[in-house]
């Protein structure tokens, strides 16, 4: 499978919001949060924000690049999300390293960051066979409830 990341277009923002996971995993449901669902929305017009498809122009997830202010110093951090219909079946690591190599062809960046549920082992594990390590973690209340997160960071 040959993965490209592309601009949004309106009709995947719409495909985004409809994406809904089963079990533990429905926590990255797109329309289980007013604030998540007009952030798709208004991506469309972000720069760092893309569509992922594969060779036949089939959607397979989104991903984005965003910067975080942290001790005086931006850092550059990456949200993806796989779609539902594709996770748990061994496409994680294509679909990262696509979004990464790609990602650096546009941004030429040399260090790289995401935050990732601790729940999401599978996810953890992809992180890890892609070479991100562990830099540390925060708790965040979503929807009520506190969640704790592992920051991962990758230098190329």
């Amino acid at each position: 499978m040959e993965l490209t990341i592309r601009r949004r277009t309106q009709e995947d923002i719409n495909e985004f919001i409809t994406w809904t996971y089963d079990g533990i995993y429905s926590f990255y449901d797109n329309n289980s949060q007013e604030e998540k669902l007009e952030g798709l929305k208004e991506s469309i017009h972000l720069e760092r924000a893309f569509s992922v498809v594969d060779e036949h122009e089939n959607l397979v997830g989104n991903c984005e690049f965003y910067d975080v202010e942290e001790d005086g110093e931006k850092i550059l951090v990456l949200g993806v999300q796989l779609k539902p219909s594709m996770t748990g079946k061994g496409n994680g690591s294509a679909f990262v390293q696509a979004i990464i190599d790609q990602g650096r062809e546009r941004l030429k960046f040399s260090h790289l960051e995401l935050a990732v549920a601790d729940f999401n082992e599978r996810a953890i594990r992809t992180y890890e066979k892609e070479g991100f390590k562990k830099r540390g973690s925060f708790e965040n209340e979503i929807r009520g409830e506190n969640y704790q997160f592992s920051i991962m960071a990758k230098d190329f």
